[in-house]
C-alpha cells in the first residue's frame, strides 16, 4: 500500500489516513514480527496456564494485561526502528556503527518489557501459591 498525502485541510481525509495507516502498520505487526508469532503466543498461554492454576485475580490480569500492551507497543516501535535503519543501511555499502547502536537500543527497551511481565507473573504465581495477599498492603488500614 502506498502513502497518499491527504489534502491540506481537510480534517476527515487526515482522521481517514491515519485510521488506515494505522490499521496497515498493525496488520504489517501481525503478519510480518517474528516476535508476535512466537514469543507472544507463548507468553499468553503461559499468562492463561498460570492464571487458572494459581487463581490469579482481576487486578493481577489487569496488570499483565497492561504489561503485554506496553510490550506490544515497545516491539512495533522497536520494528519500525529496525525498518529505518535497515533501509538506511541498504543505501550505504559500508556497515554503519551507528546503526548497529541504534537497533540494539531499541531492542533493549522491548527486551526490559519482556523481563518485567516475565517478573509479574513470577511474582504473581509466587505470591498465590505462598497465599500472600500483596494487593491488601496496598490498602491502608
Amino acid at each position: 500500500m502506498e502513502y497518499q498525502k491527504p489534502p491540506k485541510g481537510n480534517i476527515i481525509q487526515h482522521l481517514k489516513q491515519n485510521i488506515l495507516d494505522s490499521h496497515n502498520g498493525l496488520r504489517l505487526m501481525l503478519r510480518e514480527s517474528s516476535t508476535v508469532r512466537r514469543i507472544y503466543p507463548m507468553m499468553i498461554i503461559g499468562w492463561i496456564i498460570l492464571g487458572i492454576a494459581f487463581k490469579f485475580i482481576v487486578l493481577e490480569h489487569l496488570i499483565l494485561a497492561a504489561l503485554f500492551i506496553l510490550d506490544f507497543v515497545t516491539e512495533t516501535v522497536n520494528s519500525a526502528i529496525e525498518e529505518a535503519c535497515d533501509s538506511v543501511e541498504e543505501n550505504r555499502k559500508n556497515y554503519n556503527e551507528f546503526v548497529k547502536r541504534s537497533k540494539d537500543i531499541a531492542s533493549a527497551a522491548v527486551y526490559i518489557t519482556h523481563l518485567c511481565f516475565i517478573a509479574a507473573i513470577v511474582f504473581f504465581t509466587i505470591s498465590q501459591a505462598a497465599g500472600f495477599e500483596w494487593w491488601a498492603k496496598l490498602i491502608p488500614a
